[in-house]
């Protein structure tokens, strides 16, 4: 009998393909490994079922989860494949502890009992440090942090301070680590599919709306949307393990220098890396930011055109050099649009959502002179909030240019939900309001188009004209904010379904930082995916790198 472990998995990391190959080498079964781009066949054979009944067990426990895999089958074929996959001699990426290392650190009888420099062929870091047992100083760690003083820990991959979640964190930029899923789940509104990729071996952030009951336990905590995370390396792990036993479940890490107590210094590290965070909806997960347990890419050395990078890396990881594809971007600090490519066409912007306004008054000027709708509405706001009226028409833009997250920060800023005159945290105040919604839908807001020298653009005078009746309504500031971000992406699912009728293109993909946003992700995901073939980055940030690895071969094509 053959049967065949199939794994959808999309990372070029290895880490899948080592501890597969070292099951198959530690068990007494013929076994061959066959690999794609996108998947992992690993066939094994033997006339005893019993036997592969044990093997497929070993498999699963020696098995990690990856934020890579899509999907996994067990199927009983008729013979083994001819071919076979050799794997090749690269670097492993620094990366979480397996489970075959974690079982070791845990276990009393083992030699590697509470060492946090135990790593194999497929897990750990490069870092100094002499070997040993710990336990008795992650002890005392854990009483230094329990005591509510703050301690300095240099992990596998940088330095960080620890200490327990109470008034302190207000004036610092902070994560939650966390002991165990259970105990994010406990605080979060976190989804099943989160939870999966918050266990998974990269260990990613993830932001989460905090509860009530995290409110009671940390009241001193004012911040509501958190990044939560498990340990990711066994400096953490262990200590977090030893706050456990004295009922502390979660504390704050941050790399904001802090006045502290103790020092945990037995690792020295050779480089400092950014763990990676990510997003997730039903079908997909994405990378936002970081760069700990990713693969390292060629990056170009060239000037390059932002949304085209974030475009092209996205066809170069698929390889749709040969396909007509739709791009969509929507980065937070780049120029947003909808491209369409092609090999017999080339690059072309389809639609820009460029905009170009310097005050706030020049925006009420424009409604003005738009009609005696647009007239009525400013004249009725001026009425119904003559001092926020008076104070945000003194406010100006030192931007060029307006994308989509600075139209939403002019938005915040009309409807008072930001007391700051900058664009950026005025965009995140009303970003994480609509992230803070429990409800299911929103006003809709109009996002129109307009053509402007012969060229296509979103129209902002339409969007925060829009905004401002619903807040002349008296609609909810979290409601509102959810109804700008949830209109805008039905808005982009029409264009895109409209694009396909006229252009027939084969996929659409998606970079920028806005799919950060959790509901806009998960919206975009499920919407979008309904007509289109929906993409993303497979191992790259959706905005950073991916530019650079992108480079502008489509812009010279």
């Amino acid at each position: 009998m053959v049967l065949e472990f199939l794994f959808e998995y999309s990372s070029s990391s290895l880490v899948y393909d080592k501890v597969l190959s070292n099951v198959l080498e530690a068990s007494d079964l013929e076994g061959r490994l066959v690999k794609t781009d996108t998947e992992i066949r690993l066939y094994v054979e033997s006339e005893d079922s019993d036997e592969l009944e044990q093997f497929a067990n070993d498999l699963s426990v020696e098995l990690p989860h990856s934020i890579f895999l899509r999907n996994t089958e067990v199927n009983v074929v008729e013979a083994m494949p001819d071919n076979d996959f050799i794997l090749p001699q690269i670097d492993k990426p620094a990366i979480s502890f397996c489970p075959s290392c974690l079982s070791k650190v845990l276990d009393e009888s083992s030699e590697n009992y509470y060492n946090p420099f135990c790593e194999c062929d497929v897990c750990g870091y490069e870092a100094d440090g002499k070997g040993g047992n710990y336990k008795s100083l992650f002890e005392q760690i854990a009483n230094t942090i329990n005591s509510g003083d703050v301690v300095m820990v240099n992990t596998f991959y940088g330095e960080y301070y620890l200490g327990k979640l109470d008034a302190k964190c207000n004036d610092i930029s902070f994560d939650v680590l966390s002991y165990d899923l259970a105990t994010i789940s406990k605080y979060t509104n976190v989804t099943k599919n989160e939870t999966i990729a918050l266990g998974a071996i990269e260990k990613p952030l993830i932001s989460l709306k905090t509860n009530l009951k995290f409110k009671m336990d940390f009241e001193g905590v004012e911040e509501e949307l958190l990044r939560f995370k498990l340990a990711d390396d066994f400096i953490l792990h262990l200590t977090m393990i030893e706050l456990h036993k004295l009922g502390i479940n979660c504390v704050y890490i941050t790399k904001d220098k802090m006045v502290h107590d103790s020092e945990l210094l037995i690792a020295d590290f050779k480089e400092t890396m950014e763990p990676i965070e990510c997003v997730v909806s039903e079908r997909n997960i994405v990378i936002l930011k970081g760069d700990k347990g990713l693969p390292k890419f060629e990056l170009t050395n060239e000037a390059v055109i932002p949304y085209i990078g974030t475009f092209n890396s996205v066809i170069k990881e698929h390889d749709f050099s040969e396909k007509t594809v739709v791009g969509l971007n929507i980065s937070k600090d780049y120029h947003n649009n909808i491209l369409v490519y092609g090999k017999k066409f080339g690059l072309i912007e389809y639609l820009s959502f460029k905009s170009e306004y310097s005050s706030v008054a020049e925006i009420f000027k424009a409604i003005l002179d738009t009609n005696e709708t647009g007239k009525k509405l400013l004249t009725n706001y001026r009425n119904e909030y003559p001092e926020l009226y008076e104070k945000v028409s003194l406010i100006t833009f030192d931007e060029k240019e307006l994308n989509i997250y600075k139209l939403w920060g002019i938005i915040s800023i009309v409807l008072g939900y930001s007391n700051s005159n900058d664009i950026y945290s005025s965009a995140n105040k009303l970003e994480n309001n609509a992230k803070s919604f429990v409800g299911t839908k929103g006003p809709r807001i109009d996002y129109k188009l307009q053509n402007i020298n012969s060229k296509v653009y979103l129209d902002p005078l339409m969007v925060i004209r829009t905004a401002m009746t619903f807040k002349l309504a008296g609609v909810d500031s979290l409601c509102l904010s959810y109804g700008v971000v949830e209109s805008f992406v039905e808005f982009l699912s029409g264009q895109l379904d409209e694009i396909k009728q006229n252009m027939n293109n084969d996929v659409v993909v998606a970079t920028g930082s806005l799919l950060g946003n959790k509901h806009l992700f998960s919206k975009l995901d499920k919407e979008v995916s309904v007509n289109h073939e929906l993409y993303f980055n497979k191992e790259l940030p959706v905005d950073g790198i991916n530019i650079r690895y992108g480079g502008n071969e489509l812009l010279h094509s």
